[in-house]
Order: C-alpha cells, then sequence, then structure tokens
C-alpha cells in the first residue's frame, strides 16, 4: 500500500515518523516537495520514503492519500486534484467538514478525518477519526490511541480536546517554578513535575473508563495536602473555566 501526503508540514513529519520510525511502516510514502527541507528530512531518514513536486502524480500514485494543507488552501488545492472511485482518502484539515471533504474528492468516497497530535511522532496520543474504518484504524494505530466516532460533532469535540496541550504544559511549568522558587535546582524541579504527571497518565490509562472521573476524590485523605489544593482550585472555578474553554472552541471549530 502506497501513502501520498499532499502538503508537508509539521503534522505530515509527525505522522511519517510516528508511522515509519515508531510503527513500523514499510511500504511507500510519497511526500509533496512543499516546505522543501521537510520533505528532504523525511526522505533522508527514511528508505520508504520519496519526494514529488506534483501533488497529482502523489494522487495517482497512492492508495490512501492523506490531505495535509492548511484549512484556505483546501478548496483550491483539492478542487485542482483528480481522484479515482477505489482511492482511501484521510483528511487532517481542522476545519473542513466531511460533506464537504466528499464534494472536492469525487468520485473517491471513503474517506476520514483525523486529528493527531504532535505526540504521534513518538507513537503516543490519541488520534480522533471519523467515520471508523477499520483499514485506517489499523494504519494511525501504529501511531497513536485511535478514538473512532462516528458523529462528526463528537469528533469536532475530541478535536476541541487537543486546545488543553498548551494548558497542561503549563501546569507542569508552573509546578517546576514553583519548585525553583522554594530552592529546588531546575533538573530536579523538572524531573518531578514530568515524571509526577506522566505517572498519574499511565494509572489514568490503565483505569476503567467509567471510574476516571472517581481517581480525583481517590487521591484525597480528609484534611489532607491534595484535598486543600483541589478545594482551593474548585472555589476559585479553575475547573470551571476548562468547560468554559472547551465550549468555546467547540463553538469557534463548529463555525469554521
Amino acid at each position: 500500500m502506497t501513502l501520498g501526503f499532499i502538503g508537508t508540514g509539521a503534522i505530515t513529519e509527525a505522522m511519517v515518523d510516528g508511522l515509519c520510525g515508531h510503527g513500523g511502516y514499510d511500504g511507500n510514502v510519497i511526500v509533496s516537495a512543499r516546505t522543501r527541507a521537510r520533505s528532504e528530512r523525511l526522505r533522508d531518514k527514511y528508505s520508504n520514503v520519496s519526494i514529488d513536486d506534483d501533488n497529482q502524480a502523489i494522487v495517482d500514485a497512492s492508495d490512501v492519500v492523506v490531505i495535509a494543507v492548511l484549512p484556505q488552501q483546501a478548496e483550491e488545492v483539492l478542487g485542482a486534484l483528480s481522484f479515482r472511485p477505489d482511492h482511501h482518502v484521510l483528511s487532517v484539515i481542522a476545519a473542513l467538514k466531511l460533506q464537504d471533504l466528499r464534494r472536492l474528492i469525487s468520485p473517491a468516497t471513503r474517506v476520514q478525518r483525523a486529528v493527531p497530535l504532535p505526540p504521534v511522532e513518538r507513537g503516543l496520543g490519541p488520534i480522533p477519526l471519523c467515520p471508523p474504518d477499520t483499514d485506517m484504524n489499523d494504519l494511525l494505530a501504529r501511531a497513536g490511541t485511535v478514538v473512532a466516532v462516528d458523529d462528526e460533532r463528537q469528533f469536532q469535540a475530541l478535536a476541541a480536546g487537543s486546545a488543553l496541550m498548551a494548558t497542561l504544559f503549563a501546569f507542569m511549568a508552573r509546578t517546576a517554578r514553583w519548585l525553583e522558587d522554594e530552592d529546588v535546582a531546575a533538573r530536579e524541579a523538572a524531573l518531578y513535575s514530568t515524571s509526577m504527571v506522566h505517572a498519574l497518565a499511565a494509572v489514568a490509562s490503565d483505569a476503567d473508563p467509567s471510574t476516571l472521573r472517581d481517581l480525583p476524590e481517590e487521591c484525597l485523605t480528609p484534611g489532607g495536602i491534595n484535598e486543600q489544593v483541589l478545594r482551593q482550585i474548585e472555589a476559585a472555578g479553575w475547573l470551571d473555566e476548562i468547560d468554559r474553554g472547551l465550549s468555546a472552541i467547540m463553538t469557534r471549530l463548529e463555525g469554521a
């Protein structure tokens, strides 16, 4: 199976690294020449990756076509391409909905949307997929954890969840900075903060989904230090701001 990438930005590079570097994908991969330095880096790193300057040639040579251009470029780029009925198309364009994709890639009808996050380069992180597809699931599972849903609005909600990445990094950085203010060396402060989050994420990922909401309370001892900080944050409305922030992102995505 040959994979063709139309658009070679940061997400394409992360996906190819995840698929080929982490996931061991050894089929042919063709990347477009746009962002030449990135394309050449991937070609030089993996023996099964090649570059083509012609987007139509990439489509013609590929079984699976990954569309990874900027949202404002989608109509122009896809409108200039001809697809076959047997093509399998994956779009990682955040704002382009399935009905518009199907119109632009006709007569191809097998199409999914996905939102790979940057950690897929390490084979980590969620990859929302809509609609579910066994072959695409198997491919993307080489680079991360596929979360497949039938409903496009649910997919949009999962995409909105990615807006918390910077906030989670800020949480770790602020914890490390506070430790530094208490005279802990920068290296040890960062090591403590990041390893704590890593350990808690591992515990959460092993928990039954139905009990995830119970994990905060399971950490609490009445009158203990975890209870003190959690109740202070709850009283300040910090957790409610997560809901409000994600709802605002959802509105933004639906209006795009």
